[in-house]
């Protein structure tokens, strides 16, 4: 009796750590992450400011999800990035569009680990590119075979419209919530590096800016009629900036591209800009990328008044010592918002373009602009003052 009650006991004690246990890491994996609000120029997390480092990478819904994604976001984790840019779209093949374990259910796998390391996703929805189908696979399936048709014809806007809809109805398989309820969504973003041309189909210069800002018009209103809660971007990469003096032609309009006019939407929270100073024909990478910096922010929060983020940044290995540091502190100084590399990958990952950054990279370059960037955070917004809260 004496040893069946001491059983009982410990039997009773075991029991009771193992649900303690079970528990704690449930709720660290359903742990509710808060929506990001843009208050005028400054994005803001529970009536106070929040400046973030990060990074991108885009091939987390596809490529050994659960092992690749849990390595990416804990070296996020590890480094105190908390905004990870990742690709919500496989176009080329639409079977991965279904809501099977090969279709949507990836997406849910990735924002759940995501959530588990308090990491926040901006959610890309399609691809100027041809890498994973991109914009012109739509086109393709349409029959058209014009770049900007899709963001022309009524029957493909509609199709993705649809598309679009369908994530942020959806119920997350892994955590029972909503996409539209969900705070681990930092941003909607409506497509990587859009232009008015591309690489799959032939292209002749110049292109009309009003197409594409027409289309970032109609489906940043359309998001925002369905899901108040969220912030949209452009996903641009910052070209057609014609005011600036430079001889570049990343500042012209001829790509179709109308920087200032595309950031200035109502429905657009924040600016976005790429960098990548070794293939853009600057003639000196710092002083180059600086004007880049330092233009680009004097439009978005002095005469927008809206936040701007750069979304993706990378130099050459060789050129990491030097320009690296001499760029993100010139971000720094002109207040960009985010500051996210492209790209960090987990250690699987070969480095087929020498941008690619691994844990002991962010450790090197990284982490000192990380640790300044976020002391940047925490400060309190009086948000009723505030006119441009959403």
């Amino acid at each position: 009796m004496g040893k069946s009650n001491t059983f009982d006991k410990n039997n009773s004690k075991k029991t009771f750590i193992l649900s303690i246990i079970c528990i704690t890491s449930l709720l660290k994996y359903t742990q509710a992450l808060g929506f990001v609000k843009r208050c005028s120029d400054k994005f803001v997390l529970n009536k106070k400011t929040f400046y973030f480092t990060g990074a991108n990478n885009y091939y987390l819904h596809y490529l050994n999800t659960s092992i690749t994604a849990e390595e990416v976001f804990s070296t996020c984790e590890k480094h105190g990035l908390n905004v990870m840019r990742t690709w919500a779209f496989m176009d080329k093949e639409y079977s991965y569009n279904d809501h099977g374990v090969n279709g949507l259910q990836r997406i849910d796998e990735v924002i759940s680990i995501a959530e588990k390391h308090g990491i926040r996703l901006i959610l890309t929805l399609t691809n100027n590119w041809v890498d994973f189908g991109g914009l012109e696979q739509w086109v393709r399936d349409f029959g058209y075979d014009t770049h900007d048709a899709f963001f022309t014809v009524p029957e493909i806007k509609k199709s993705f419209k649809k598309y679009i809809k369908t994530l942020i109805n959806r119920t997350n398989t892994i955590t029972g919530k909503k996409y539209i309820n969900d705070g681990t969504i930092f941003a909607w973003e409506l497509g990587n590096e859009l232009r008015a041309w591309g690489n799959g189909f032939q292209n002749q210069k110049p292109y009309d800016t009003t197409i594409l800002t027409k289309w970032l018009d109609e489906m940043s209103t359309y998001i925002k009629y369905l899901d108040p809660n969220h912030m949209v971007s452009t996903g641009e990469e910052g070209f057609g900036l014609p005011k600036v003096e430079s001889d570049n032609d990343i500042y012209f309009l001829d790509d179709g591209n109308d920087f200032r006019k595309n950031a200035a939407l109502k429905n657009i929270d924040f600016a976005t800009i790429h960098l990548y100073p070794n293939y853009w024909n600057f003639k000196d990478l710092v002083e180059d990328g600086i004007q880049y910096i330092v233009s680009h922010a004097e439009v978005a929060k002095k005469q927008l008044n809206k936040p701007i983020i750069m979304e993706e940044f990378e130099l050459f290995v060789k050129n990491r010592d030097k320009e690296f540091p001499a760029l993100l502190e010139s971000m720094m100084e002109n207040d960009n918002n985010g500051i996210m590399v492209w790209m960090l990958a987990d250690h699987t990952y070969p480095d087929f373009d020498s941008f690619t950054l691994y844990d002991e990279d962010l450790t090197k370059y990284f982490d000192k602009f990380t640790s300044l960037q976020n002391k940047k955070s925490g400060k309190k917004v009086i948000c009723k003052k505030c006119k441009v809260l959403f």
